[in-house]
């Protein structure tokens, strides 16, 4: 889930509508706001001025979600694509890593777009193309992830069928129709979004929203999003509650007669469970709170600048989102963190990944900021003796040599005298 918001105006969501796309609708829902430039920023504004603390975490808050997501959505792909990482639960978690960084290299330019008026959405094909992918990786995401939770439940409850199902060929195919579906889903986004070049603007089709709350855009979404949103973690947290189940009694009745395969298959369903279960914990609220919106709807505009019930108890709820909204986002941004934690072998295959990097880092300061070599000949030509003047943090230390004394020797830096 994102902070939510049209292509070109601030959100108020529809119920159940959870993704960053959603129009922009008046307090009573009906009548959407997106050829309405002037009433959506009075509607910025009411959140500025009467709620700003919430308009700062939105604004501010989600550059940190980037700078611990796109470092470790990147490490990630790079660890489950080892030979060693490549099993069918392996090629899962590198299509998760690939589709999260895509989502936050896409919600970067939705977050320029919005929040800081660098409009690069309001584009020609853009503006039809971007919310097809945008939307087709958001959606990946908690698919992909109640993929490879059902491959750990036919592997734990149903071990018979383990090796006809749970094959990295069967995980490519399951990829690759995944990310298919999805595309063909979110297609008909292309239609729904058109640009106006005579505002120069990127708005939903006034023909999909024609009866508001009603409208077929407004249908399509809510129907596809509940799926998404609601219907997907709660199929996780269904199986991961096998899983479980399943576990304990393996670990009870078998671990004497299968000991290391049972540690290994151990120590890889607990780091799947981590991974799926802070996908419901984090998908879940959130869909939860967009549900509570008609519960705590937007005062009468015409109170302001007094502060009614109405509109307190809705500036409390809109604060309560902003946040919830925030730690959601941090699905896209975590699982690195988790795999570190709970993963034994990824967090070696980390370490063989960074050791030539830190290795190198040491022997460069270690030439260069702590000895240095310069060679000082002297006497005449046939009584020649040299001397190795070494440099240790701006001492020197000669003593004389042989010819055959091994010291090291500097090309770049040496000084002959």
């Amino acid at each position: 889930m994102t902070p939510g918001g049209c292509l070109t105006l601030p959100v108020i969501y529809v119920l159940c509508t959870t993704m960053s796309l959603n129009a922009s609708f008046d307090s009573n829902l009906t009548t959407p706001l997106y050829n309405e430039s002037s009433t959506a920023a009075i509607h910025y504004d009411i959140y500025s001025t009467f709620c700003p603390e919430a308009v700062a975490v939105d604004k501010y808050v989600t550059p940190y979600t980037y700078v611990i997501g796109f470092p470790g959505n990147i490490f990630s792909l790079i660890i489950w694509l080892q030979r060693r990482m490549r099993n069918s639960s392996g090629y899962y978690l590198a299509a998760l890593a690939l589709v999260d960084l895509v989502f936050l290299s896409l919600q970067v330019v939705y977050e320029l777009n919005e929040k800081w008026e660098v409009k690069c959405l309001d584009l020609p094909f853009i503006c039809e193309f971007y919310p097809i992918i945008f939307l087709t990786s958001q959606y990946l995401s908690p698919i992909l992830v109640l993929s490879f939770t059902v491959e750990r439940y036919i592997s734990i409850c149903h071990p018979f069928k383990r090796e006809a199902w749970c094959t990295t060929r069967n995980a490519k195919i399951v990829i690759v129709c995944t990310t298919v579906g999805c595309l063909c889903i979110n297609s008909i986004q292309g239609f729904f979004w058109s640009y106006d070049s005579q505002n120069k603007k990127c708005f939903l089709r006034g023909s999909v929203v024609e009866y508001g709350t009603a409208s077929f855009w407004t249908i399509w979404t809510w129907c596809v999003e509940a799926f998404v949103f609601l219907l997907v973690p709660l199929s996780i947290l269904y199986f991961n509650i096998h899983v479980i189940v399943e576990a304990r009694k393996l670990s009870k009745f078998e671990q004497s007669t299968l000991h290391s395969r049972t540690h290994r298959n151990s120590a890889t369903t607990v780091m799947l469970l981590a991974v799926s279960f802070y996908q419901i914990f984090t998908t879940l609220p959130v869909t939860v709170i967009v549900t509570l919106y008609y519960t705590f709807p937007p005062g009468i505009e015409k109170d302001l600048p007094e502060i009614t019930d109405a509109w307190r108890a809705h500036f409390q709820y809109y604060w309560a989102k902003t946040v919830i909204e925030e730690i959601g986002m941090t699905h896209y941004a975590g699982n690195f963190y988790i795999y570190m934690l709970t993963g034994k072998i990824f967090r070696q295959e980390f370490k063989k990944l960074m050791r030539p990097l830190i290795g190198g880092l040491k022997v460069k300061l270690t030439n260069t900021s702590m000895t240095e070599y310069s060679t000082v000949r002297t006497g005449s030509v046939k009584n020649r003796k040299e001397v190795t003047v070494r440099m240790c943090n701006g001492k020197s230390n000669g003593h004389p040599i042989d010819s055959t004394e091994s010291e090291p020797v500097l090309n770049s830096s040496e000084t002959q005298l």
